[in-house]
């Protein structure tokens, strides 16, 4: 995202000003995959004893074992091999769905930063344009004189 300038004149630099919103975007970037420690999602600060649960995968349950016989140990041979698959199938799920929220989390953070960028550079732009209106001010009561 780029922020555009704002209308009169800028304190600073046309390159210092242009590397500002790419600096901090980097500094975000290179933030996400560490522990945060701080930030809020929705009023809850970031920590990093914060835990994730799937809410969409359902783990499968565990067949119990029982019986003495030979017919009951090929049926929970059976019953393993299916539970086997079925605890793959919840992994892979389970993957996709961290997989997808970690990139919500990532848009989320990063748009929310992009903002607090943003209202950064209007602050600034909104104070120039206070300070012009001074300096035009003060030069049109030297004028009077």
């Amino acid at each position: 995202m780029r922020l555009e300038p704002g209308k009169g004149e800028r304190m600073i630099t046309k390159k210092r000003d242009a590397r500002f919103p790419q600096v901090v975007c980097a500094l975000v970037l290179l933030a996400l995959p560490s522990s945060a420690l701080a930030g809020k999602l929705s009023s809850e600060k970031i920590k990093p004893d914060m835990k994730y649960k799937v809410t969409v995968c359902q783990r499968p349950d565990m067949p119990k074992v029982k019986g003495n016989s030979q017919q009951n140990y090929d049926n929970a041979v059976k019953a393993y091999e299916a539970y086997s698959v079925a605890q793959q199938d919840f992994a892979d799920c389970v993957e996709r769905e961290a997989g997808g929220d970690l990139r919500t989390l990532q848009e989320v953070i990063f748009a929310g930063g992009q903002e607090e960028i943003a209202r950064s550079q209007r602050d600034i732009d909104a104070f120039k344009a206070e300070l012009d209106a001074f300096r035009a001010k003060l030069e049109g009561k030297a004028d009077n004189k």
